[in-house]
């Protein structure tokens, strides 16, 4: 289930920091813990990633070096995605009664939260990121084992995604999918860098070909593809024919 939430600039000229995925993330979980706080702190305390949600969709903006985004169209949009109906309802009822998003110094609020149409899924997609997807490893370097962030240009890149997809399958559903198998070709991606908190996540926007496993395609839709999708990472948007509000954004 998916929802896109329409967001107002409180005030004229309102500047976007370039960094702001953790605070998304929190607020996010305080529109959840307004509405059903159990399910709330389930989510929080959680290793499983439940939901993922997109970057926010500036469509009118200036850049501002060292600063961020300057907005300059009336709203921008933010979507949010997962398995759970229960959890996006939430979410969703959250915003109505709590409307205001506040990321450091710039507030928006919310005009409209609207339930988005599903689209067909399939065991051949094409799809597009709203959000970049992040794949991790372990390398020894020097002796020492380090954390290495992967891009589509690293040979483990694929054979991890698909471990990663498992693992969180498997964690939200209590067992494996019946197929287990899929391959991505990427058509083109970027390479971005992303604060968290105090960490770097490097990870890739990208336009890629999805084949094989359509529990896996749906799961991806639905929750994310790749690590840390509850920090804002890994949402996909199908790419047809026929685009809905969601792939015009």
């Amino acid at each position: 289930m998916r929802i896109e939430i329409k967001l107002r600039p409180a005030v004229e000229g309102t500047i976007l920091p370039f960094n702001y995925n953790y605070e998304v993330y929190t607020q996010i979980l305080e529109k959840i813990y307004l509405i059903s706080p159990e399910l709330a702190r389930g989510v929080e305390t959680s290793h499983t990633d439940y939901f993922t949600f997109s970057r926010i969709m500036v469509r009118k903006r200036e850049l501002i070096p060292e600063a961020g985004i300057r907005v300059l169209s009336d709203d921008v949009s933010l979507y949010v995605s997962s398995h759970s109906a229960e959890l996006i309802k939430a979410v969703a009822e959250g915003f109505l009664d709590d409307p205001a998003l506040k990321i450091k110094d710039a507030t928006f609020i919310a005009d409209d939260v609207k339930v988005l149409r599903e689209p067909e899924i399939k065991d051949e997609m094409l799809f597009s990121t709203l959000s970049p997807i992040m794949v991790r490893t372990v390398k020894f370097v020097d002796g020492r084992m380090k954390i290495w962030d992967l891009y589509p240009s690293d040979d483990m890149f694929f054979d991890k995604l698909r471990k990663v997809m498992l693992m969180r399958y498997s964690a939200i559903y209590g067992h494996m999918p019946e197929d287990k198998d899929f391959k991505i070709e990427v058509l083109k991606f970027k390479p971005v860098r992303i604060l968290v908190r105090d960490t770097y996540f490097r990870s890739s926007l990208m336009v890629f070909r999805y084949t094989g496993s359509h529990e896996l395609a749906k799961f991806g839709y639905e929750t994310g593809f790749g690590e840390k999708t509850r920090y804002g990472f890994g949402m996909v948007k199908v790419i047809d024919s026929e685009p809905t509000q969601e792939h015009q954004g």
